[in-house]
């Protein structure tokens, strides 16, 4: 199965931490709610592993009308996925499988924000496809809402990553220029050679002539 993260050059992260509390949640309504299973890809190990069975949710905030994606796993209610539907996410079928999605989301679930490859099993396709509907409706709710010093286009990684490539390329510039800098040397170096040994070449002819018109004479 493929792994391509297709949407890396159009993603918006969003800088936000999100409350986890069971108060936030009471400023929330939801607009969508299934039972499912979650997986998420451990690539380091190169495998899906299970995040949690429980109630997959999208709640749409009463204030600010932001939306997010919620799941926390059945008994302990330990939260499992916590992201914002956004435009960057693009859902595929797991092999055909018209009851599950796979995804990548920057997710909070972990404290965090983590970009994360989620697997989502439904126990019925209609539910896939109103989970998938919904998602896409809160996604144009999201990028319609006034920005704010919260939801910044430019957020804290996007800066970071930004200031990495500039610092990168300073450097790549910087070296560039002293290895430029030492060529000139080189060349002014050789060339002080070259005209050192053709001055001392021509004041050795011109002795060498000197003596043979004394030993002329």
């Amino acid at each position: 199965m493929s792994m391509q993260k297709s949407h890396e050059g159009e993603k918006q992260l969003l800088n936000i931490n999100i409350k986890e509390s069971k108060e936030y949640e009471q400023n929330e309504e939801s607009k969508f709610k299934t039972r499912a299973k979650l997986y998420r890809f451990e690539k380091k190990e190169n495998k899906w592993k299970e995040r949690g069975v429980g109630d997959i949710q999208i709640f749409q905030h009463k204030t600010s009308k932001r939306c997010r994606v919620l799941m926390r796993r059945e008994q302990t209610y330990k939260v499992c996925a916590n992201h914002y539907p956004a435009k960057y996410i693009k859902f595929k079928q797991n092999e055909g499988n018209t009851k599950s999605w796979i995804y990548n989301a920057i997710d909070y679930s972990d404290g965090a924000a983590k970009d994360e490859i989620l697997f989502i099993r439904f126990l019925k396709e209609e539910s896939a496809n109103k989970f998938k509907t919904v998602f896409e409706e809160c996604v144009e709710i999201n990028e319609n809402l006034p920005k704010t010093e919260e939801t910044t286009e430019e957020t804290t990684e996007e800066k970071k990553e930004k200031t990495e490539e500039t610092t990168e390329k300073k450097t790549e510039e910087k070296k560039e220029t002293e290895e430029e800098k030492k060529e000139t040397t080189e060349e002014k170096k050789e060339k002080t050679e070259e005209t050192t040994e053709k001055k001392t070449e021509e004041k050795k002819e011109t002795e060498e002539e000197k003596k043979e018109t004394e030993e002329k004479k």
